[in-house]
């Protein structure tokens, strides 16, 4: 028993030892994985980096070590993406995403969760080079749930919704970027979200919402900018007027552009001079347009850039066809057709030959112009043909693309099905082999209890003939020790009577540590009246010699005096009606814009877009209105909405509120514009309860009311107004805040005032609100909503 004890112990000792002798080989082969993928990132060309994460990965297979296979894997993706080779690239992202992808049971640790957002962002950059962007949103929204801070992933996410013309939803992805730029006063990053913005409305035809976000460029620049990116942004801004076809403030733009350009260095000043020529032909000014189209021309010469030379020279022969200067333009197109062969301009070589036509046609040289024009058909097709060649490629791509992705994740599916197998075999092996093991331990220690129940048998045979031994021979000396103590007891017995005798003895012997017209209508009536008495005195004078001459001269007179009267009788008329006219216009222009507006297009011919920082726009819509006009006639229908669009114009002007429009039962106006204040929220809710209340007086004492209910929308924010056209004004406003608006209406109750979060911060001090919480807005996301209740008491 006691020798088995022992060699348990033995065994216990000589386990924990070969164990640390086996994790100590394991972390330094861990450690060889980390280094290898360390000089892996660190390597500057593409193959030595392939190749040290592939040697990386095949010591991390051999260690199963999960964490260095998805790191090697990634590294090997990002080179493949690199070398334009997706495919490849897309297997070893989906191979690190298998290895990363966290369980229920056991969530990534915070460094493979940093690993996992790269393969995530990785892949999502695959797909959106080869334009699949709603693939390339999905892996980068999964990238951004793993790091929600993230400003690359959201703007990544916003550019994937900008390319594919999904604009709205770039600008909800673009909005928390741009309350975060503006905190941090990250300026740059802010422009270049607002210059995607503008750029994409452009390119969807939205001008004025492109213009929007370069005047709020502006804004940022007049402030920050430096006078190089200022010139730049001027031209922009003159661009986009242009394309808008106000040339005359296109042309003010690009002319401050020229003046920065004067100061400093400008690599554009070719455009900002091509701009003007543009702008300047547009606005009457061809002479000097065509004259700033050749500087632009001298300054391309003079950098030797013949590529941006082509396209202007072309222009230049536009223009001049269009004044019907045929030579001139004849010869700037056929140098334009030289350099964009040259440049290799396909596009531009096709529009010079359709020029070419038109200039040869009216030239009368119609051959040639037949000629020309079959040639821009051939370009045109081929570049058509191409243009379909290069978009079914792009499909094809995305098709091998998605295609691969959805074979690599159902092979790694097989593969891993496969590693369980081998793995659960792997792990009956093992089982086995310790279940026989178990068994020859036990069996050896069954045979060492048998040794030592023999052993222990053979010491007690032994121990009981010893004990035996050890008796008789305890007897025998028994024995000799009573026969000594008989002789000692006889030996006492004398010494006691010796020693008596000696203490006898002793005894014996011893006893001892804000008036051209009038003036010119007196100046008029004086000349006649000066005719006239010019004329009575030479019929005087003649009346002295002959006095039937003055009978005649008095007749005479006296008609020309009932002339004169009936020409001042008419002239006073004329005035009348031209001054009653000039009201009516003033009236009718005061009835249609702001009176600031209208004086501005008055005094200047036009007016200015603004940007008004807060605003308050209030919509209204009344319940039913589609059922309730089917049963009414066109005038019945009228009659009742000018009514009640009547009462809300009078109830807005006492509020200091601007009528914007109505568009068929919705009315829709707002505060704080044309002349800001501080008081549109409390006036556009206090108008909209006033409303609320005509509607409800009205329907108590009009039966026959037609529109008994109405819902109204309140929020407050920034707006851009002005007038838009050129025959038929019209004052409007836009901007994120018409529209959540608009929203709100829609989503409020009959006979409720629903507002917005802003709008409550702005009047919860003067009116009792109700909470409804968080409502899902179209395009927004989730917006705080509430119900007016009415005022607070005091």
């Amino acid at each position: 028993m006691r020798s088995f004890a022992f060699f348990l112990l033995l065994l216990t000792l000589w386990l924990p030892s070969l164990s640390a002798q086996v994790l100590d080989d394991l972390e330094y082969s861990v450690a060889q994985v980390e280094e290898l993928l360390d000089r892996a990132r660190a390597a500057r060309s593409d193959a030595e980096r392939y190749q040290l994460a592939d040697l990386a990965l095949s010591i991390a297979r051999d260690l199963r070590y999960d964490g260095g296979i998805a790191r090697a894997y990634l590294i090997m993706a990002q080179v493949r993406a690199q070398n334009g080779r997706p495919e490849e690239a897309l297997q070893f992202f989906l191979e690190a995403e298998e290895k990363l992808t966290p369980t229920e049971r056991t969530p990534p640790p915070v460094s493979d969760r940093a690993v996992l957002r790269e393969v995530y962002t990785g892949i999502g950059d695959l797909f959106f080079r080869e334009k699949d962007y709603p693939n390339a949103r999905r892996y980068y929204r999964q990238a951004l749930q793993l790091s929600p801070a993230n400003e690359m992933l959201v703007e990544k996410i916003g550019d994937a919704f900008l390319l594919g013309m999904q604009y709205d939803s770039a600008e909800v992805a673009y909005k928390s970027l741009i309350s975060q730029y503006k905190s941090a006063g990250k300026h740059p990053e802010l422009i270049q979200v607002y210059q995607k913005l503008a750029t994409a409305y452009n390119s969807e035809g939205n001008l004025s919402k492109g213009l929007f976000y370069y005047l709020a460029i502006e804004d940022i620049l007049e402030r920050h900018g430096s006078p190089a990116v200022r010139a730049v942004m001027y031209n922009n801004v003159g661009k986009q007027y242009a394309l808008l076809n106000d040339y005359p403030r296109a042309l003010n733009y690009f002319r401050k552009a020229e003046l920065q350009c004067q100061w400093i260095d400008c690599d554009h000043l070719s455009v900002v001079y091509a701009n003007m020529g543009v702008a300047l032909h547009n606005t009457g000014q061809t002479g000097a347009g065509i004259e700033y189209l050749h500087k632009a021309g001298r300054l391309l010469e003079q950098q030797g850039n013949r590529s941006a030379l082509a396209p202007l020279k072309h222009l230049i022969a536009s223009i001049y066809l269009s004044n019907r200067d045929a030579q001139h333009a004849l010869e700037h197109n056929t140098e334009a057709m030289q350099l964009a062969e040259a440049t290799q301009q396909p596009d531009l070589l096709a529009k010079t030959y359709r020029t070419a036509a038109d200039i040869y046609y009216q030239l009368y040289e119609y051959e040639k112009a037949y000629h020309a024009y079959r040639e821009y058909l051939r370009l045109n097709d081929e570049l058509r043909r191409q243009e379909q060649e290069r978009q079914q490629r792009l499909e094809q791509q995305r098709s091998l693309l998605n295609a691969a992705e959805n074979q690599i994740k159902y092979l790694l599916i097989r593969q891993n099905i496969r590693e369980l197998e081998l793995q659960n075999a792997r792990y009956e092996q093992d089982r086995l082999r310790l279940q026989n093991e178990n068994l020859e331990l036990e069996r050896q220690r069954q045979e060492k209890e048998v040794e030592l129940l023999l052993a222990q048998r053979e010491t007690d045979r032994v121990r009981l003939r010893e004990q035996t031994l050890l008796a008789l021979k305890a007897r025998s000396e028994l024995q000799l020790a009573a026969q000594r103590l008989d002789a000692e007891k006889k030996e006492r017995t004398i010494a006691l009577l010796k020693q008596q005798e000696q203490i006898a003895l002793a005894q014996r012997q011893a006893d001892s540590a804000r008036v051209e017209q009038m003036r010119l209508d007196q100046v008029f009536q004086q000349r006649e009246q000066a005719s006239f008495r010019r004329f009575v005195y030479t019929v005087g004078g003649f009346g002295l010699l002959l006095l039937g001459l003055l009978t005649i001269g008095w007749f005479l007179a006296r008609q020309a005096s009932r002339r004169l009267s009936a020409q001042n009788r008419e002239i006073e008329r004329q005035k009348a009606q031209i001054e009653e006219e000039r009201h009516k216009s003033d009236q009718l222009l005061l009835n249609i814009l702001p009176a600031e507006v209208a004086h501005e297009l008055r005094t200047q011919g036009y007016a200015t877009p603004r940007l008004y920082p807060s605003a308050t726009v209030v919509f209204t819509d009344f319940l039913n209105f589609t059922s309730l006009s089917e049963k009414l006639t066109p005038e019945q229908l009228i009659d009742e909405l000018d009514e009640c669009f009547l009462g809300f114009d009078e109830i807005c002007e006492r509020y200091g509120l601007e009528k914007i429009k109505t568009i068929g039962d919705a009315y829709m106006c707002a505060g704080g514009l044309p002349v800001p204040n501080d008081t549109h929220p409390l006036d556009a809710v206090s108008a909209a309860l006033e409303m609320m209340a005509w509607l409800e007086h009205r329907n108590q004492t009009n039966p026959k009311a037609i529109f008994r209910e109405m819902r109204v929308g309140i929020h407050t924010g920034p707006v851009i107004a002005g007038v838009i056209g050129k025959n038929k004004f019209a004052y409007d406003i836009w901007g994120d805040a018409v529209n959540l608006a608009s929203r709100l209406e829609m989503l409020g109750e009959p006979g409720r005032i629903n507002i917005s979060g802003a709008t409550y911060e702005a009047i919860r001090h003067r009116f009792r609100c109700a909470y409804r919480g968080k409502k899902a807005v179209h395009n927004k996301g989730l917006v705080d909503m509430y119900f007016v209740e009415g005022p607070i008491v005091t």
